[in-house]
């Protein structure tokens, strides 16, 4: 039988990102943002890690339904019933989560995106509202504390789409908009046969400086006043700038590997965001 309350260390393993980027906050602050990482990761993973279609959307029907029961009930899934006291006391709508959700349903039906505004889109509506959750788990429930977290939250998708590219081009998946391998002059079988080139690096260079661009907008939406609540943001932020940066230095040599950050940088990382946030 699994625990109610599995310790917070287990919904993001030492070394990740969120490990670090939450370590600075009180136990009983930190465990839900790391219990909601842990079921958006979840989440995620069901179209790359299910073959059928059809097992992959009854899967994420079965989530939509336990997210429901988070309001309502009680969830069967030990993620969720670790997450459901949080979500109930800061008063999260089940909207959000249901509008990532319907993200992950989107990708069964389609795994290319014509352009870059359709990939936002995505972006926006899956992650950034994950981190719409986490803004009101830590207790900001303001437009403008939302704003900036979904924001946040889509940027940092774009880094990792960069980051990740090759290991979704190895399972078979282009998440680069159509028209950016036209603008390129990559093709789609160049990139699935992982056939680097000058255009495909300067493809991911543009992937890149995109995301760039997005992070800076996302850090000038922070309010201020937001406190030890923006400590995870401000640390994950600074993470992301840090890994476009060695993404950079390595000129985008990312079909082949992935590039990423050390776990001493993400400390450092987060151990700055706590002096850049009183």
């Amino acid at each position: 039988m699994q625990p109610e309350n599995p310790p917070a260390t287990g919904f993001a393993p030492r070394g990740t990102s969120w490990y670090y980027a939450t370590l600075q906050l009180p136990p009983a602050q930190r465990q839900p943002l790391l219990a909601l990482q842990a079921w958006w990761r979840a989440v995620r993973s069901i179209p790359h890690g299910v073959t059928d279609a059809g097992v992959a959307a009854a899967k994420l029907a079965w989530w939509e339904v336990q997210i429901g029961q988070c309001r309502d009930g009680r969830p069967d899934h030990p993620l969720l019933l670790t997450l459901q006291p949080a979500l109930k006391a800061a008063d999260v709508p089940p909207e959000p989560m249901l509008q990532a959700l319907a993200q992950v349903e989107e990708v069964l039906r389609q795994n290319r995106w014509l352009d870059w505004q359709g990939l936002l889109r995505h972006l926006g509506d899956g992650p950034g509202q994950v981190a719409r959750v986490a803004c009101l788990l830590a207790g900001q429930s303001a437009p403008p504390a939302l704003d900036y977290a979904q924001a946040l939250g889509a940027a940092l998708a774009q880094v990792n789409l960069v980051r990740d590219v090759g290991r979704d081009l190895r399972r078979g998946w282009i998440f680069l908009p159509v028209d950016a391998l036209a603008t390129h002059e990559v093709k789609a079988r160049q990139l699935l046969d992982g056939t680097d080139s000058p255009q495909v690096r300067a493809l991911l260079r543009d992937a890149a400086t995109r995301a760039q661009a997005a992070l800076v907008t996302a850090d000038a939406l922070r309010p201020k006043g937001m406190g030890m609540a923006a400590r995870p943001a401000v640390a994950l932020s600074r993470m992301a700038h840090a890994l476009l940066r060695e993404m950079e230095r390595e000129d985008y040599d990312l079909l082949g590997r992935r590039i990423d950050l050390t776990p001493t940088r993400k400390l450092w990382s987060a151990w700055r965001a706590k002096w850049a946030v009183r």
